[in-house]
């Protein structure tokens, strides 16, 4: 990614087992990960193996997120694999275990919707 060349599906699967092993091990104590689990299939593989596991799809304007990429200094990540990640991205469905909240606000308002909203699951 540090080269502009973004993963595939099989780059991200050693990556998603790492996570769904580690949230499996977590199960009954709690826990946060993050991660770009951008596809429905990355998702499914979370939940195979770690059921109980809940997504928040923090979302924004590709404007928005180009802005806050652009700001940050030393990332691996550029915005050149920006438009990259909104063509793969697959929001949460309504079947999936979940909630989406809007990255416009200040980080406070933000984490008070995430925290709001992930109480109602």
């Amino acid at each position: 990614m540090s080269g502009g060349v973004p993963l595939d599906d099989a780059d991200r699967e050693p990556w998603l087992d790492a996570i769904g092993a580690w949230a499996r091990g977590r199960a009954g104590k709690g826990g946060v990960v993050s991660c770009s689990a951008l596809k429905r299939a990355y998702r499914d593989r979370l939940r195979a193996a770690a059921p109980g596991v809940v997504f928040l799809h923090l979302t924004g304007s590709r404007e928005l997120i180009a802005a806050r990429m652009a700001a940050r200094k030393g990332h691996f990540m550029t915005t050149r694999l920006l438009d990259s990640q909104f063509a793969t991205l697959e929001p949460l469905e309504a079947d999936e275990a979940g909630v989406a909240v809007d990255v416009a606000p200040a980080a406070a308002v933000i984490a008070e919707r995430a925290v709001a909203g992930l109480r109602r699951l």
